[in-house]
């Protein structure tokens, strides 16, 4: 029996998406680590998506395609807020109001219409208002009369038009609230504006808080099913979950899995009222701690030279001096020391002796003691780059591995350093040596007349105010001795905790991806990973929260207590990340920086230790952060009519490929964030809190808690250490991939979607994704750029290449026939004419969209493959055609149509040499900026040009076009510089990176004799420098051959599309001077 037809309705993910305001929206919800979503520092998980798109992903998978732009912004959160202010013509001007304080005042009449009553407070902002509008005219006046052109300037324009006089109000009046649809893309182009110029106006750019945190919870539940089958951090499940949908989040990682759990379940579950409790037994095991292990972190007075500085402070005030002598600990810094084989000398090796670069700068020096073959350390305030005595913080005593005795100053080479770190050497292994330490201390707050400060009320009237310096100081005797009693006291305790299974024991697996940066140097297990006094203030709370663990089920239930605990477990693990010996020192901002900085093991030279149990103690400041993200998290769940039913919250834990408990045809939408090739190994990175998780967290979540390291076979990325080669990983990830592609195509409904997001890195990762996605029976309708720059002229355009996260929908594929499809066919019925059309087509639509050039050409991959996937599979001749050679036809399609709108219509691509083509391609997309050699390749061989290494002095033939390797010393020289060397090439390659050279950096006897339009015009370029326009003149009518007008096109696009204001300018003096007879 027939399949009755399932309607196919366009959702607005597949035409019309609004990616350029997502984009820049997501851009400002990463764009500060102090506004991140709570999701980030609940728990750290690698590659986790940000909100805004996720929800954006979610919605436009849903809604028709012809749903007002304009409303779904408003629903992502990118809304303004404006009172309408009357004018006497009947016409209104809008004020955006961005403060609690005025939405409080906001009402609804019985029609629904909002408006705001003028008081005293909201006639104060209005006048506020016009003060600042009135700052701004004057400002846009100043600078159109230094710059006349501005005048046409389509940015200032718009900042005109918003900076209107306001009719100023009454008080009484009650004034229209209308809620408009943000523009984030402006607002971000107008910050670059501005940073290009070097204005800073005080102007709220965006007029509303991020989106995130304004992106309202559903008033009822839809009653659709919305599953990620790779759920990770969760941002995606978070966001249906907000929209009212049935979720179901699965993850294969346990460590992924409870986040999962924290993140969707338990604040939707439990609210704001949870956090008391997680609170009241943090404490309690934080008191614990420290009772135990207090004095393994004793505070010593200031030192000498502090204890000058307070006195000096304090001159007038001599008897307080006492009260504010006593440090405060706030870190511990270590390096790595080893035994010289030459000398036998103690070498600690430092990769930099700088400490702070932040404020007051900070370095240290070693200091050799040519007796006792030791060192000692010395710390020293920096000015100037300079110690006082001349000490060099850019001093180093390991590069590369490669390590230098400060004794004798002969290198230790890179195998014996390992060696020690393994201890196989006879020299014995290398020890952890404390070198420096970061404390604080306090003084009281003086005005200018000398005179303390205190506060005038509240519950702290009469107390002194205070402030805070950081210092720096040598390690001294009372730091040893505690470091020397942790020693001991874990090997006293060791017996009973590992009794217990307690300590982290488990070995850390031979074959890593990491090995570079553990088990190379030693690391074999993953309680090595701590010095003795950091393993013992983990294990310390770990053992308290197990003590306390089963009463606080009893006292809270099953649910609750286990809630509880995973949060604690959490603020365990946020300590964990940030107290090892796999930390960061960040000296650039005086910081510690956590063990995943880098997603990598890479190995330290130099680390920190938190003050774990001091006055501003490691671990409660971890519990801080963990109560912190689940008050956020609870707060941003809040919801109306119960719309987020915890109870049709799914989560479970296995692989993707075999989702089970799910019945088939029943999922709406299937939207995820698939693992990215091999961008991230998370298996192997999650080892290292998996195993002090399933410690404490074990018995509380049964069955997922059961190997003892994660799996990482099932796992899908692409393993070179797990399958055995890069060649091998890429197959394994292909039919990992293909397995989860299959399975959520049995579980979604026949008009279902499928949306991921994906981040295209390599052309072999796109190959290997869009392929999977065929070959499991999808047909991909869509792709749209996310995150991208915004479109203002080159400043942004020139950063277009960071365009890399895409939004790929697909549909279930209805062609029952696997005949293959010919790529050519007759009378152009072939698949690669089909694509041409169906971008041609599209690239209107892409107009609307406000796309920058990059962007447009990811969006065109989209329609390419939808065609490609359509007719799967298709072939040239007996050759199969692989996705990459669709979206490479697309990228020609629209390559021909920038070269024809950067030219308005006076060039086409077979106007010029292949050469000139491919340059002037590059230069309307990327500008001079670099860009990745994978994109070139590609955009390349859709331009059927040949990307070619070639020497200097080389003739141009055929269809390629040259690169030159750059050169250290080669970057922005003067024309004089090039007059012997300079570069042939019109392309520079530098790793994988490759940019388009300037002309001042062109070989001068090439541009000489050029041999290209691109070298043409940019002899022309070099020629008005030496001379002005006479001898500009005379270089184009010598070397331009009959097509001055081509080359006079071609300085035309220079001047409109270049982003550096100064030679944009000096392009349209060049046009002006060269055009007039």
């Amino acid at each position: 029996m027939n399949k009755p037809t399932v309607k196919m309705d366009t959702r607005l993910i597949e035409a019309g998406f609004p990616c350029h305001q997502v984009g820049a929206e997501t851009q400002r919800e990463r764009g500060a680590s102090s506004s991140l979503p709570p999701l980030y520092y609940l728990h750290i998980w690698w590659a986790r998506r940000p909100l805004t798109p996720s929800r954006a992903a979610i919605l436009a998978s849903l809604l028709p395609a012809d749903t007002d732009a304009d409303w779904f912004l408003r629903q992502l959160g990118i809304e303004r807020v404006e009172a309408l202010l009357p004018r006497r013509d009947g016409t209104s001007e809008p004020w955006v109001i961005n403060e609690e304080s005025l939405f409080r005042r906001i009402s609804t009449d019985a029609q629904g219409h909002e408006c705001i009553e003028v008081d005293a407070l909201v006639l104060r902002r209005v006048e506020a208002e016009e003060r600042r509008r009135s700052g701004n005219r004057q400002l846009i006046q100043e600078l159109t009369e230094r710059d006349p052109q501005l005048e046409r300037d389509p940015v200032l324009a718009r900042w005109r038009s918003e900076n209107n006089p306001i009719p100023l109000p009454e008080e009484g009046d009650r004034l229209a609230i209308q809620r408009v649809a943000a523009d984030p893309a402006f607002a971000k182009e107008r910050i670059e504006w501005e940073k290009a110029r070097g204005i800073r106006s005080a102007d709220d750019k965006y007029g509303y808080d991020r989106a995130y945190t304004k992106s309202t919870v559903a008033s009822q539940a839809t009653g659709l099913t919305v599953l990620d089958p790779t759920a990770g951090g969760g941002s995606i499940p978070f966001e249906a979950l907000r929209l009212g949908h049935r979720v179901i989040a699965n993850e294969l990682n346990p460590v992924a899995a409870v986040i999962l759990y924290a993140t969707l379940d338990y604040p939707a579950r439990f609210g704001l009222d949870l956090a008391e409790d997680i609170s009241k037994w943090g404490k309690q095991i934080r008191d614990a701690m420290v009772e135990q292990i207090g004095d393994l972190f004793p505070a010593s007075r200031l030192p000498d030279s502090e204890m000058a500085a307070l006195k000096r402070h304090l001159r007038g005030y001599p008897d307080l001096v006492e009260q504010f002598a006593n440090e405060t600990l706030d870190g511990f810094l270590y390096c790595r020391q080893l035994t010289c084989p030459h000398c036998g000398g103690k070498s600690p090796l430092l990769n930099s002796c700088w400490l702070s670069k932040e404020g007051e700068q900070w370095g240290v020096a070693i200091v050799p003691d040519p007796k006792t073959k030791d060192v000692h350390f010395s710390i020293y305030r920096v000015k100037k780059d300079k110690g006082p005595n001349g000490e060099d913080p850019e001093f180093a005593t390991v590069s590369d591995g490669v390590g230098m005795c400060i004794h004798c100053r002969q290198a230790i080479g890179e195998d014996e350093v390992k060696r020690q770190a393994r201890g196989e050497s006879n020299l014995g292994k290398w020890t952890d040596r404390l070198y420096c330490v970061v404390a604080v201390r306090h003084q009281p707050k003086l005005d200018r007349e000398g005179k303390i400060q205190r506060y005038q009320s509240g519950e702290r009237a009469g107390d002194i105010k205070t402030e805070k310096l950081t210092f720096f100081r040598p390690p001294n005797k009372d730091d040893l001795a505690a470091l020397a009693r942790a020693e001991q006291r874990l090997l006293a305790k060791w017996d009973e905790w590992d009794a217990a299974g307690l300590i982290p024991t488990e070995e850390i697996p031979p074959n890593s991806n990491y090995n570079r940066g553990h088990r190379m140097y030693g690391t074999m297990r993953w309680c090595d990973m701590f010095t003795p006094r950091q393993l013992i203030g983990h294990l310390t709370v770990v053992a308290e929260l197990n003590r306390r663990k089963p009463r606080i089920c009893s006292e809270l239930g099953k649910e609750r207590g286990r809630a509880v605990v995973t949060y604690l477990q959490f603020a365990i693990d946020k300590a964990l990340d940030y107290n090892a010996n796999q930390t960061m020192w960040h000296a650039l901002r005086g910081v510690l920086a956590h063990v995943f900085t880098r997603h990598n093991f890479a190995i330290q030279w130099t680390f920190g230790e938190m003050a774990f149990a001091g006055i501003t103690s490691g671990f409660a400041w971890a519990l801080s952060q963990a109560l912190d993200s689940y008050v956020s998290l609870a707060q941003l769940v809040k919801h109306r009519n119960q719309a987020i039913d915890v109870d049709k919250l799914c989560v479970t834990c296995g692989t993707a490929a075999h989702l089970t408990g799910i019945e088939d045809g029943s999922v709406d939408l299937v939207c995820m964030d698939p693992p990215y090739y091999d961008n991230v190994m998370y298996a192997e990175l999650s080892d290292f809190f998996y195993v002090w998780m399933r410690r404490t967290l074990g018995d509380l979540y049964p069955g997922i808690f059961t190997r003892r390291l994660v799996n990482k076979l099932e796992e899908a990325v692409a393993n070179p250490a797990r399958d055995g080669s890069r060649r091998a990983a890429g197959e394994k990830y292909e039919s990992l991939m293909r397995e989860i592609f299959s399975e959520c195509h049995r579980k979604v409904k026949d008009n279902g979607l499928l949306s991921l997001m994906f981040t295209h890195k390599s052309q072999d990762a796109w190959e290997t994704l869009t392929r999977s996605l065929i070959e499991s029976g999808w047909t991909i309708s869509s792709a749209f750029p996310i995150e991208s720059e915004g479109s203002y002229s080159t400043h942004v355009r020139d950063k277009a290449a960071a365009a890399s996260s895409i939004f790929i929908s697909c549909r279930k594929r209805s062609r029952g026939s696997l005949e293959p499809s010919m790529w050519t066919g007759f009378g152009g019925t072939g698949i690669q004419q089909r694509i041409s059309d169906a971008v041609i087509s599209a690239l209107p639509e892409f107009e609307r969209l406000n796309l920058n050039p990059v962007d447009e050409m990811v969006a065109s991959y989209g329609r390419a493959l939808r065609v490609l996937s359509e007719n799967w599979p298709v072939l040239d001749g007996d050759e199969p055609v692989s996705p990459i050679r669709a979206m490479n036809e697309a990228s020609r399609v629209v390559a021909e149509r920038q070269v024809t709108r950067i030219t308005s219509g006076r060039l086409k691509v077979d106007d010029l040499v292949p050469e000139a083509t491919m340059a002037l391609t590059l230069f309307g997309i990327y500008g001079f900026s670099e860009l990745p050699y994978d994109d070139a390749l590609n955009l390349s061989k859709s331009l059927n040009i040949a990307l070619e290494s070639r020497p200097g002095g080389y003739t141009v033939e055929g269809r390629i076009v040259g690169i030159n390797q750059e050169a250290a010393s080669q970057r922005r020289r003067t024309s004089r510089e090039a007059e012997s060397t300079g570069y042939h090439a019109p392309l520079i390659r530098k790793g994988s990176k490759l940019r388009l050279a300037l002309p001042e950096e062109r070989n001068a006897r090439r541009l000489e004799n050029p041999q290209t339009e691109w070298d043409v015009l940019q002899g022309l370029i070099l020629a008005h420098r030496r001379g002005d326009i006479p001898v500009a003149r005379a270089y184009l009518n010598e070397h331009a051959d009959g097509r001055q007008r081509l080359i006079l096109d071609l300085l035309h696009v220079w001047a409109e599309e270049m982003a550096d204001e100064t030679l944009r300018k000096e392009g349209q003096t060049m046009l002006f001077g060269l055009k007039r007879e």
